[in-house]
């Protein structure tokens, strides 16, 4: 079939005509674009509409994305501004009690993290993550009616379960729409939106204390109920706005959907697969990766369910700031968090040219601030050391674009997906129990803890660098075989659309 001919081909996701391709069993085995690789096969791409159409990805799909990414963490953030301006008082929370409002929130993520994870491969992802959201909207609403420690953890727990499914779906989402040289500035953008979340609940926190007197509801109930407003909106408008699969956008015409299909063909990662597959389970849980993924959020997990549960209360008690000052404060590491993720990952498309490089700088850079807060003398000094912690969600960013880079596999993406934020949760159930009490304001175990365990997130992007570039020289050398026998434009499509997984995949290379 001609280029031109390709352009006026009728796009479905559909499995018709494939059994002419390969056996009834086979279908099951590939991807959800295996019938359009085989339409827009020899396809040529023109740049300046490929370029065109980027633009068109980004205007319509990464908005929502960091608007819904805001919404997520302003909704976890709210604990933090709520803790200063009423809420422990309101319920009499001991601070143990307090510390387990961190954690119980991941308690729910981490049990519901693999659930999400496959409900995410049965189902329509966007139609399952807009739905997760409405519920967890309401949930956030009914933070704002608890009247006991008890009935607030329970709703702690139940929103985790619910925003478990956020993450992996965005991850999944980033690897759908864009090549992979253009995930890591796309993750950095819609990850550092979660800046304008906490600096808008902060700013809400901070109306809401400065009118007192102005409400029937306490500040910190109006908190919760606002801010679950938003949510719910939002969460609506994703259910009609956002594709399951490039392919059935409503905002392309047909030629822009075989745009999009080619564009992601030497990802070698596809669309995804909905069968189940044990084989690529059991090789994500064989690959070393997997587990280095997993330690690597659980050393970033404990400083940021530490930090992101007693900032507040650090810059107030310990810092000596008012409650007004203590809320606007926030809204630095606000800022910190919109623009590094975005600058890193310009920094690394066109000078340093390697995430995990670039991961090993920023991991260092967090390292230092950490122990900056930790053991330093000057207050300025402990100030900026809290304020360098905020490069967390650049770390994430760089981490989160080369696990959707480097994973192949629909079943096994999943799997490290699950693996990575169970790390990640694991991380921030221990993170608030750190902070003890009985050591207000200084909480000093808190602070070592969060410098011991953050030398394993230091580390693991050199490891990664070092794994990787090993299985590419191994695959370098395994390719010219394969080219010496077959041309790379007759190689198998099954090598482009046939979910395979990184390791099956002979022309599957990683991202340094």
């Amino acid at each position: 079939m001609s280029s031109e001919e390709n352009l006026k081909a009728p796009i479905e996701v559909t499995t018709k005509g494939l059994e002419n391709v390969l056996s009834q069993e086979e279908v099951k085995e590939v991807d959800r674009a295996f019938m359009l690789g085989l339409e827009t096969e020899g396809l040529v791409l023109d740049p300046a509409k490929e370029k065109k159409l980027v633009r068109k990805i980004d205007f319509y799909i990464l908005p929502m994305m960091c608007i819904l990414m805001s919404c997520q963490l302003m909704d976890k953030s709210t604990n933090s501004y709520a803790s200063i301006i009423g809420l422990r008082t309101d319920l009499e929370m001991t601070s143990k009690e307090y510390s387990w409002v961190g954690s119980s929130f991941y308690l729910g993520y981490v049990f519901f993290e693999y659930p999400a994870n496959i409900l995410l491969q049965k189902f329509p992802i966007s139609k399952v993550l807009s739905c997760a959201i409405v519920a967890w909207g309401v949930v956030i609403c009914c933070h704002g009616a608890c009247h006991s420690a008890v009935t607030f953890l329970l709703c702690r727990v139940l929103l985790g379960m619910l925003e478990s499914f956020m993450d992996p779906t965005y991850m999944i989402m980033t690897s759908q729409w864009y090549k992979k040289e253009e995930m890591y500035i796309r993750c950095g953008v819609w990850l550092g939106f979660q800046g304008f979340g906490t600096m808008l609940g902060s700013g809400i926190a901070y109306g809401f204390y400065q009118h007192l007197d102005a409400y029937s509801l306490a500040p910190w109930r109006l908190l919760y109920i606002v801010t679950g407003v938003i949510t719910i909106t939002f969460g609506l408008i994703s259910f009609v706005h956002i594709p399951d699969i490039p392919v059935k956008a409503w905002f392309l015409n047909d030629e822009e959907k075989l745009y999009a299909v080619e564009r992601i063909r030497k990802n070698r990662t596809g669309f995804g697969n909905p069968t189940y597959k044990p084989s690529q389970l059991k090789e994500a849980f064989t690959d070393i990766t997997t587990y280095l993924y997993f330690f690597f959020m659980f050393g970033y997990g404990i400083p940021n369910g530490g930090i992101g549960n007693f900032g507040s209360i650090l810059l107030k008690e310990q810092f000596g700031f008012t409650t007004g000052s203590a809320l606007l404060m926030n809204m630095v590491g606000s800022g910190i968090d919109i623009v590094f993720p975005v600058a890193f990952a310009y920094l690394d498309r066109y000078f340093i040219r390697s995430r995990l490089i670039t991961g090993c700088g920023i991991n260092c850079s967090i390292f230092i601030g950490l122990c900056l807060l930790a053991f330093a003398e000057p207050k300025a000094a402990k100030i900026i050391g809290y304020y360098l912690t905020y490069l967390t969600t650049a770390s994430w960013a760089c981490m989160s674009s080369v696990v959707s880079s480097n994973v192949a596999g629909h079943t096994k993406k999943l799997a490290a997906n699950t693996c990575f934020l169970i790390g990640f949760a694991a991380g921030n159930i221990i993170g608030p129990q750190s902070f003890l009490g009985s050591e207000a304001p200084v909480y000093i175990t808190a602070k070592r803890t969060m410098v011991g365990c953050y030398v394993i997130s230091a580390i693991v992007p050199a490891i990664l660098y070092f794994i990787y570039t090993r299985r590419n020289k191994k695959k370098d050398s395994l390719q010219a075989e394969i080219n010496a026998l077959v041309a790379e434009d007759e190689q198998d499509i099954k090598t482009f659309f046939g979910d395979l997984t990184d390791k099956e995949n002979p022309n599957f290379r990683y991202m340094l």
